[in-house]
């Protein structure tokens, strides 16, 4: 039985909103667990098509584009996928005739824009064979999102039944039981349909007792530290499928001590990894868990202080280098201060709002109100990333990073942009939250594949994680990160990811949370799925004595699943880490100043944005000069100067080769002549622009082969390759 605070009568917006968050988590779990038959649909697609593409097609007043029988047929399978699957159904819907069907709908829609009388939409939409009351009301929403409902199971519980599942008719009758609750509640809460839809099948669906409990607490003060809340059947949480927009990850839940067994040839991997080293491999986990206690304790007691700052005017300053430089080597995140004025950061912000307001409405996450905007080429970000003062930035802190290998082609001193988007996230958001997270690859770093081509791990798979460099860029160059498509793979070699401040932003208040013992996080993360302890429980459940190496390994990888994009990580899957307490927020930022961490840097978002103004940041990672990162740039040029996405989101930003999407007609989209001004040359080598300068700040016989081989593939019909002396000045 429901809470009474979930009643509709009684439910918050507040509390309508945390439950609206979790929808697209549950949805990813349930596709996920339940996948589809060969040559279906995932229910993941069939939902992004329910809820973005088939209102983008039909809702806009614009298109008027009529419905046809496989649009009808897409939004049936989603029905019978989403609720109750009915086996005939969907033969009598395809009997229909394909005419008749466009027909039928378009008079029914019609009828509804003129009077929006939608029980009599209904009536002509059902005449259509197969299609009753609630099929009907589910083709008439997509029309009209904001007010239409579907007559969903979930829905009319909740809405008509108090949440109690009892039978229905599917009538006339009840749909207008069901569309009278739904206007109310849309009218108190300044809402829509097709949020009330989702929030009833979460509340139908999922675990939702924690909710309601801490939602009875006192609100927390815009100083408090935030208290992550998920339910335990949250699998997974939010990333590229919140109705076609991007989210930035997605995440196990925090609370659910079963991790998810893969395929049987993982166990084969897992086996494969330590042969011959399992008595290595015992002994160091043991020296590793020493070492995570201690260092747990020393960031607890230190919170935010442990995490290293510079200010941009001493990156100069021999003795405050060294004393920073070490300190982040260590911990793998900082900040530095100051990197541009206050007063310019806030200019890019305000040329980015301006340029969201003289254009068409840029799609963004979530949906229903984006505050993290599919868009690339606004005038603030093309500014920001060629800024002389952030290139120099990145410089710097990319020399943190050296190669082993002498002959790898990779160069630091010459920065490379990879353009990613803005957020500007708004008081009491809860949809922007994300959990304890590595990016770059999720089982990717145990495979042969993936991150085993370059060795990256070896040494901790070895039994000497000790040993193990995390600054050695080249372990990193031959990595394969995405070997499932994923859909938040980043397809550049980034030595930092990083943001830049554009707003004052406190901890609590939409800030990055990190756990600053890199070295000891990743060998522990990587090493966990070879343990497994003997007492579940109890006072010494983390002691050493109790965990041991597994005879037989299993095909559990802890918080790491195919396609993913990401390493998950939790207190229940990961207890030795004390994520409660050595997740620290950073320090509290002012516009201007630049927050990087390492990729495999342990970090997550606040849960909810408890502070009074907006967070606003622009993504800006540090990436160096690589063959591949050539490549990509390459691309990402072509995209800047059409006004297309980004190569890495143009599916997520509804980019149709040859069709809609982009900033391709946005008035004030600045052009090469503006990376110029803003950057200079630098500036227009970083956008892959104009050729690097082989003569020019290149001191190592490798590094002028990278430039070299870079100019060729950036400039290929411009650029002598084997002499390197027809360089063009503009590209």
């Amino acid at each position: 039985m429901l809470d009474e605070s979930l009643l509709p009568s009684n439910i918050s917006l507040k509390l309508f909103q945390q439950l609206l968050g979790r929808y697209d988590s549950l949805i990813e779990f349930i596709s996920l667990t339940k996948g589809p038959k060969s040559g279906q649909k995932t229910l993941l697609e069939l939902d992004r098509f329910r809820y973005h593409d088939a209102i983008t097609l039909f809702h806009s007043e614009k298109t008027r584009q009529p419905m046809t029988l496989d649009n009808v047929k897409t939004l049936v399978d989603w029905k019978l996928r989403h609720g109750k699957f009915r086996p005939t159904l969907m033969k009598l819907v395809s009997s229909n005739d394909e005419t008749v069907v466009e027909k039928t709908i378009q008079e029914a829609i019609e009828k509804y824009r003129e009077n929006s009388d939608a029980p009599k939409a209904l009536i002509t939409i059902s005449k259509l064979k197969g299609i009753g009351p609630a099929t009907a009301s589910l083709l008439l929403s997509v029309y009209g999102p904001d007010n239409v409902i579907f007559f969903s199971d979930e829905a009319f519980y909740w809405l008509c039944r108090g949440g109690q599942a009892s039978p229905i008719k599917y009538n006339a009758k009840e749909y207008q039981e069901l569309g009278t609750a739904a206007h109310s509640l849309i009218q108190r809460l300044g809402i829509n349909a097709v949020d009330i839809e989702k929030v009833a099948y979460v509340l139908m669906k999922d675990d939702v007792s924690e909710i309601t409990s801490s939602d009875r607490k006192e609100s927390p003060t815009p100083d408090a530290k935030p208290t992550k809340v998920e339910s335990s059947s949250e699998q997974a949480k939010r990333k590229k499928n919140d109705s076609g927009n991007i989210m930035a990850v997605d995440f196990l839940s925090l609370h659910d001590p079963d991790p998810i067994p893969l395929p049987d040839r993982f166990a084969k991997i897992k086996r494969k990894l330590i042969a011959g080293n399992e008595k290595a491999v015992a002994c160091s986990f043991y020296r590793l868990l020493s070492q995570l206690r201690k260092e747990a304790d020393r960031i607890a007691a230190a919170g935010s202080d442990i995490i290293p700052t510079i200010d941009y005017i001493d990156i100069h300053n021999p003795n405050k280098v060294a004393i920073f430089r070490d300190a982040l080597r260590k911990r793998g995140v900082a900040v530095i201060r100051r990197v541009v004025p206050s007063n310019v950061a806030l200019l890019w912000k305000e040329e980015t709002q301006e340029y969201l307001r003289h254009n068409p409405p840029t799609k963004g996450f979530p949906a229903h109100d984006p505050q993290l905007y599919e868009m690339f080429w606004s005038p603030g970000q093309v500014r920001a990333r060629a800024d002389s003062r952030l290139l120099e930035v990145q410089r710097f802190v990319m020399n943190i990073w050296h190669s082993n290998n002498e002959s790898a082609l990779v160069s630091s001193n010459h920065p490379v942009t990879y353009a990613d988007r803005i957020r500007i996230r708004r008081p009491g958001d809860t949809s922007l939250a994300s959990g304890p997270h590595v990016d770059n690859g999720s089982v990717e770093r145990w495979e042969a594949d993936g991150y085993g081509r370059a060795g990256t791990y070896a040494k901790i798979f070895q039994g000497r994680w000790e040993e193990y460099d995390p600054w050695d860029s080249s372990t990193r160059l031959g990595v394969t990160p995405d070997l499932y498509n994923s859909v938040s793979s980043c397809s550049m070699f980034r030595m930092f990811q990083g943001w830049l401040s554009l707003s004052p932003i406190a901890p609590g208040a939409g800030s990055l949370h990190a756990c600053p013992m890199l070295q000891l996080t990743t060998a522990y993360l990587l090493l966990r799925p070879f343990f497994t302890p003997r007492a579940k429980s109890g006072p010494n459940f983390l002691h050493a004595d109790n965990w041991n190496l597994n005879v037989a390994q299993n095909s559990v990888v802890h918080g790491a699943v195919p396609g993913r994009g990401v390493q998950e990580l939790s207190r229940a899957l990961h207890p030795h880490l004390r994520l409660d307490k050595t997740m620290v927020p950073v320090p509290r930022v002012e516009p201007g100043d630049y927050v990087l961490w390492h990729p495999d840097a342990v970090h997550a978002v606040d849960t909810v944005h408890m502070g009074l103004r907006d967070a606003s940041v622009l993504y800006v990672p540090a990436c160096p000069l690589t063959q591949t990162n050539a490549l990509y740039l390459a691309r990402q040029r072509k995209a800047f100067l059409l006004g297309l996405p980004a190569p890495d989101f143009a599916s997520s930003a509804g980019f149709l080769r040859g069709g809609s999407g982009g900033e391709r007609e946005y008035m004030g989209r600045p052009g090469v002549q503006d990376v110029n001004d803003a950057g200079g040359e630098d500036g227009l080598r970083s956008m892959g622009l104009l050729p690097w300068d082989e003569r020019r700040g290149v001191t190592r016989k490798v590094e002028r082969e990278l430039v070299r081989l870079a100019n060729g593939i950036l400039f290929p019909d411009r650029f002598d390759f084997e002499t390197g002396r027809r360089a063009v000045k503009r590209f």
